[in-house]
């Protein structure tokens, strides 16, 4: 009996990177072109840097936009996921349009593959005595804790971490921390500030909440009255809480990487001062 392929619930959105079959080709097209992915997950200089934490570190890379309902002039232009490093490169574009495809395409098939890699991710890291960590969210924006909820207790002894730009994930996020929602246990998030959700951040900064911030040339020790984490030292963003003294609220410190130094739209805080929204009793 065939399998017949599930239908994607997210719907495709438009992508920043120049070098995409989805600027001209459907899911179904890309994948009779490109063929499926075998695998799913990858590894960056940025997670092999986890390590040093005792932590082994895998990334989902899709096509960076199609998947991220908030995503900004400023992001959909630097994304990593497609401007920076290996990820320039056509065979590295290729690579992610067929993941994301097949995500559009047959959830069934993909979440096979993903578990494929989970279990493997699971036995290296038990193989190497390290803590298995996962972001599936590396160029998207996808809620899996409402649409593959069941992932995260199949594999319960595994971190999930992510960051996004929806605020109502976040603050699902923060009361599953205080036992208020059924947020799962094992899925840490992170707020992304860009050039339009300043009032967003501020106001989950205040709720406890981390926000990621890409700075140029360099990370502040403090931004506004926050405390700033150096999120370059590792990617395993589950462990920041442990660098800050207190519950409160915290700046997860990114450099500007490729030509995100470039920018000037306000994804990219090119000074470290205090903008307004930070400032305490400002109104956002």
């Amino acid at each position: 009996m065939t399998r017949q392929p599930t239908a994607s619930r997210l719907r495709v959105l438009r992508t920043g990177d120049p070098q995409s079959m989805f600027h001209y080709h459907n899911p179904k097209e890309i994948l009779e072109r490109l063929g499926p992915p075998w695998r799913l997950l990858s590894s960056s200089a940025k997670t092999e840097k986890s390590r040093g934490v005792g932590v082994l570190s895998r990334v989902l890379y899709l096509t960076p936009g199609v998947f991220c309902p908030r995503a900004t002039e400023g992001c959909l232009r630097v994304c990593l996921g497609h401007a920076s490093g290996r990820m320039t490169m056509l065979q590295s574009a290729n690579a992610r349009d067929r993941r994301t495809a097949l995500y559009a395409e047959d959830q069934e098939h993909f979440l096979d593959l993903l578990r494929c890699d989970l279990r493997l991710l699971r036995e290296d890291a038990r193989r190497e005595g390290m803590t298995p960590a996962v972001r599936l969210n590396g160029t998207s924006d996808i809620p899996w804790e409402t649409l593959h909820g069941e992932l995260f207790a199949e594999f319960d002894d595994l971190e999930f971490y992510d960051y996004t730009k929806v605020p109502s994930r976040v603050r699902q996020f923060l009361l599953g921390r205080r036992g208020l929602s059924d947020f799962p246990a094992n899925y840490h998030l992170t707020f992304s500030h860009s050039e339009t959700n300043a009032a967003e951040a501020r106001s989950l900064l205040d709720e406890g909440a981390g926000v990621a911030v890409v700075f140029w040339p360099s990370l502040p020790e403090t931004y506004g009255t926050f405390p700033v984490v150096d999120a370059d030292k590792h990617d395993a963003r589950f462990l920041d809480d442990e660098q800050v003294p207190t519950r409160g609220g915290y700046i997860v410190g990114l450099r500007a990487k490729g030509i995100a130094r470039e920018d000037l739209s306000g994804f990219v805080v090119q000074r470290a001062g205090e903008p307004v929204y930070l400032k305490r009793g400002a109104a956002a």
